[in-house]
C-alpha cells in the first residue's frame, strides 16, 4: 500500500535516505527511532509536507511523488493533536469533509455544451461550513450535510467520544483530545493514516488504553498504519512490522520478534532493549563445534559463551571487518543463589537445570532494582583474563522472585544462559541491514 523507493531528503542539515520500504495494505507499521533520527521527516514525506530530492512515493499503484498533501489521500495525526481551539469536537472532527466539499465546490465550472448553460463557480466554503459566510464567524457545532454529520457521529461512536460532541478542546484532557485528533483524520476515509508520536504526551494509563484503542480502530476499518515513535513498549504492543530508523537511515526491518531477538547491529540492539551487549572474537572456524554446529564466543574478560545459529546465516569475522558484539538476552538468562537456595528466573526455572545445555558463570550481585511487575539484577562476573574488567549482566525477573530467592547487593550467585538467549550482530551500522545473525 505504501511503499517508498530510493528517497532522499534534505531538512537543513539532516539527510535521510530510505533505499526500500514497503507496507501492506491494513498493515500497521512502526517507525522506530531515537530522538532527531529522521522519524517526522519521513512522515512528512510520505504526507507530502515535504519534498524528496530523489526517490518516488507510492500509495498503491499511484505514484504520489509529486502530488499535494490534499491529493494523496492520507490522514496525519501531529502528538499535539493541532485541534482549532474556536471549533467544537463536533466541527474539529468535519473540518476535512467540509474543507473537501468547499474546494470541490470552488472547482471552475466545466465547458457548457451547446445549448446548455454553464454552472458558475462557487468559491468559499458553502454555506453550513466551518466558517458562516456573514463576517467569517466560526461555526460552533455541527450542520452541514446531513451525510457529514452521520460520519462525524459515527466515528464519535467508535472512539467513544460521542458525549464530547458539543465541547471545545479547551476543557478535553490528553486522551481525549487525542481521540478528536484520530476521528478528525479518519472522517475523510484517509487511504493511509500517519501517526507522529500520538501517545507520547499522555500519561502511561491513558497511553495503555489508548494503544488498545488505536489497534481495535485499525482492525475495524482495515486501515493502513505508518506510525513513528521512540517507545519500545508501544511499538512492540501496536505493530505488524518495525522499521528502525537510525541517523536518518533504515538500519532493520521486520516483524517486532525479529527486530528484538536479532538485531542487526548493535545501536540496534541497545534502542530495543539489550542490556547486555559485550565486544567478543570469534575464532577460527575450526573451532566450531562440530558436534551441534555452536560456536564459541570469547569475552574481552577471558570468559567463554556458546551461542546457536538461531537467526539467518552465520556471522564471522569475515562478514564484518569492524567489531562483533554479542548480545545476551535477559529475559531468557537463569539465575540462581549459591547459598542453597531455589533457582530462579522469567523462564520459571524451579529445578536448577535449564531446558537446555548453556553457558555458567558466577559472580556477585551488584544492584537490584525493583520495578512494577519485575526485577532487574545486576551481576558482575569477574575477569579469567589478568589484567581484563569484569563483565557485569542483567537479568530480568518476577519481582516475587527477589524476595523468594534472597536476592541483594553482596549475594553469590550463578547465571544460566543458554546459547539460543546469544545473538552476535556487528557494530554500528554494520553489514547487516536484515535479521543477521550467528
Amino acid at each position: 500500500m505504501i511503499r517508498l523507493e530510493g528517497l532522499r531528503v534534505q531538512a537543513g542539515d539532516f539527510s535521510l535516505a530510505v533505499d526500500d520500504l514497503s507496507i501492506a495494505r491494513g498493515e500497521y507499521a512502526i517507525v522506530l527511532g531515537p530522538t532527531a533520527s529522521g522519524k517526522t521527516v519521513l512522515l512528512e514525506t510520505v504526507a507530502g509536507l515535504r519534498r524528496s530530492r530523489e526517490g518516488r512515493v507510492w500509495f498503491g499503484a499511484r505514484d504520489v511523488t509529486a502530488e499535494p498533501p490534499e491529493g494523496r489521500g492520507a490522514g496525519l495525526v501531529y502528538q499535539d493533536y493541532a485541534l482549532f481551539p474556536h471549533l467544537t469536537v463536533a466541527a474539529n472532527i468535519a473540518f476535512g469533509l467540509r474543507l473537501r466539499r468547499a474546494r470541490v465546490c470552488a472547482r471552475p465550472a466545466a465547458p457548457s455544451r451547446p445549448g446548455v448553460p454553464s454552472r458558475p463557480a462557487v468559491s468559499g466554503p458553502p454555506a453550513g461550513g466551518p466558517v458562516a459566510a456573514a463576517g467569517g464567524r466560526p461555526v460552533a457545532g455541527r450542520g452541514g450535510p446531513p451525510a457529514e454529520d452521520n460520519r462525524v457521529r459515527e466515528l464519535a461512536v467508535l472512539l467513544g467520544i460521542e458525549g464530547l460532541l458539543p465541547r471545545y478542546p479547551e476543557g478535553l484532557s490528553g486522551g481525549e483530545r487525542q481521540r478528536v485528533a484520530l476521528a478528525r483524520a479518519l472522517a475523510i476515509g484517509p487511504e493511509v493514516l500517519l501517526l507522529d508520536e500520538p501517545l507520547s504526551a499522555l500519561d502511561g494509563p491513558t497511553r495503555a488504553e489508548l494503544q488498545g484503542e488505536l489497534r481495535r480502530v485499525q482492525r475495524e476499518l482495515g486501515a493502513t498504519v505508518m506510525h513513528v515513535t521512540h517507545d519500545l513498549d508501544e511499538a512492540l504492543a501496536l505493530g505488524d512490522q518495525v522499521a528502525v530508523l537510525i541517523d536518518g537511515r533504515l538500519r532493520q526491518v521486520g516483524t517486532p520478534e525479529e527486530v528484538t531477538r536479532f538485531p542487526a547491529d548493535v545501536e540496534v540492539a541497545r534502542l530495543v532493549g539489550f542490556k547486555n551487549v559485550f565486544p567478543i572474537s570469534i575464532p577460527d572456524e575450526g573451532d566450531v563445534l562440530a558436534a551441534d554446529r555452536r560456536k564459541r564466543l570469547l569475552l574481552e574478560n577471558g570468559w567463554e559463551l556458546l551461542a546457536e545459529p538461531t537467526g539467518p546465516a552465520g556471522l564471522t569475522p569475515r562478514d564484518s571487518p569492524g567489531r562483533l558484539f554479542a548480545v545476551v538476552r535477559a529475559d531468557e538468562t537463569g539465575i540462581e543463589s549459591l547459598d542453597g537456595r531455589r533457582p530462579v528466573s522469567s523462564l520459571g526455572w524451579t529445578d536448577g537445570h535449564t531446558s537446555e545445555p548453556g553457558n555458567l558463570l558466577e559472580g556477585r550481585v551488584r544492584l537490584v532494582q525493583i520495578q512494577s511487575v519485575h526485577a532487574s539484577i545486576e551481576v558482575e562476573v569477574p575477569p579469567v583474563k589478568r589484567g581484563a574488567s569484569p563483565a557485569v549482566f542483567t537479568v530480568h525477573v518476577l519481582r516475587s522472585h527477589v524476595e523468594r530467592a534472597g536476592f541483594a547487593a553482596g549475594s553469590s550467585v550463578r547465571l544460566r544462559i543458554p546459547p539460543s538467549a546469544v545473538h552476535v550482530c556487528p557494530g554500528a551500522g554494520g553489514p547487516a541491514r536484515g535479521n543477521a545473525a550467528l
